[in-house]
């Protein structure tokens, strides 16, 4: 009995071990498409790649990663006939990248001394999609020692030769000259009162509120729920700098507190400067414990406004991106939703998949072009309500904004 089941047991070990999941079965079939994505393409399904068969796939909806460039392999599962066993195929495919560059800002008309030596792709700011490190050259021919005008052009270049070009003009000059008194004509914009905007925008679908933070310094929250405000948006953390520590608001506590008291619904930002996953969570995991488990009504704000430095951080736009989406998902581990606030212009060139996550849009106007999806809008910073001395950003908030 002993030997018989020794010889079984022999039999199960040299038939498993010559099992190969890659091998496939006599008479199988499976033959691939030949299929390009685009880098960060989140549509990129498995069941792309493959053609005509005769196995039974497992999991062919299954989205593909198309996070790096080049050639990537991804393995599918399937069965043969009526064979219990899985077996194991590799297909490959390519990700490209088709995006160009683009300018956030360059100076367009340059004015300098005859002699001076200037590099005018330093102080340009420049973003990519993918590439973090975008090359500039400047086309054109200037002779800095003799006084005149010359028209030059940009050129900046991804790493998959991707290119965007601005011409700009530069001065060569004997003295620049330096003006100073006289007097202004600057005439500050009319505030818009807070009153208006119930009276134009308030609906049964939509709630009117205000977000403020140390700069309003001390506010009357009675006054402010008075006037007609139904929320209100508290700057919980400031971090202004990726060298420092994010900190505590100086009127967080204060501003919370009163402002439940006076009952009006509230939230918090954080201003931040986080540009990679460890920093996102980081001020993450600073903010749940500073909440300390607090009640609010709507998403973490995550602020992101340093763009004068984006080249100097040396990232991508899906650096950044990431960089929020790995701040939302750490506050999603302890139950809070998050939403990213940035303006109409970048969330039109910089911000990727920004439909996929709720969005507090800042547009200063009385009617938004902005196309994309929002769940918020600040419409103004320079508001006017009853209980707060000096402006204020008004919003408003939509009701049942859908995400998913």
């Amino acid at each position: 009995m002993k030997r018989k089941i020794l010889f079984i047991f022999l039999l199960i070990l040299i038939t498993g071990c010559s099992y190969d999941p890659y091998e496939m079965p006599k008479d199988a079939y499976i033959n691939s498409n030949d299929v390009t994505y685009e880098v960060y393409d989140t549509n990129a399904k498995l069941f792309d790649l493959i053609g005509d068969n005769n196995v039974d796939i497992i999991s062919k909806d299954k989205n593909i990663s198309t996070k790096k460039l080049g050639s990537n392999k991804v393995t599918i599962k399937y069965k043969y006939k009526r064979k219990r066993r899985e077996y194991k195929y590799d297909i490959i495919y390519k990700v490209i990248d088709t995006t160009k560059p683009i300018f956030l800002s360059a100076d367009e008309n340059i004015t300098m001394l005859k002699g001076e030596e200037k590099d005018f792709c330093e102080k340009i700011n420049i973003a990519d999609n993918y590439d973090n490190d975008v090359k500039c050259n400047i086309e054109g021919n200037i002779d800095i020692n003799t006084v005149g005008k010359y028209n030059l052009k940009y050129v900046i270049t991804d790493n998959s030769d991707n290119k965007d070009e601005k011409d700009f003009t530069v001065n060569v000059v004997e003295k620049i000259n330096s003006y100073g008194g006289g007097s202004s004509n600057y005439t500050a914009p009319k505030r818009l009162e807070f009153s208006d905007v119930i009276t134009n925008y308030k609906t049964d679908d939509n709630m009117i509120g205000i977000d403020v933070s140390y700069w309003q310094q001390n506010i009357d929250f009675e006054k402010v729920k008075n006037a007609g405000c139904e929320f209100v948006i508290i700057r919980i953390g400031v971090n202004s700098n990726i060298d420092k520590d994010i900190s505590v608001d100086s009127f967080y506590e204060k501003n919370i507190k009163a402002a439940k008291k006076a009952g009006l619904k509230v939230g918090v930002y954080a201003y931040t400067t986080a540009i990679n996953e460890d920093m996102a969570k980081q001020h993450a995991k600073w903010i749940l414990k500073t909440l300390n488990k607090e009640k609010l009504d709507f998403p973490i704000a995550f602020d992101w406004e340093n763009w004068d430095s984006f080249r100097s951080y040396k990232i991508s736009m899906y650096d950044l991106t990431n960089t929020y989406l790995t701040f939302q998902k750490e506050l999603k581990k302890e139950g809070y939703d998050a939403m990213l606030y940035s303006s109409m212009n970048y969330l039109n060139k910089i911000w990727m998949f920004n439909d996929t996550y709720p969005v507090w849009l800042a547009h200063y106007t009385d009617k938004t072009t902005y196309e994309g999806k929002y769940m918020m809008w600040q419409m103004s910073s320079i508001g006017k309500i009853d209980g707060i001395t000096g402006n204020v950003d008004i919003d408003i908030y939509y009701k049942g904004a859908d995400y998913e």
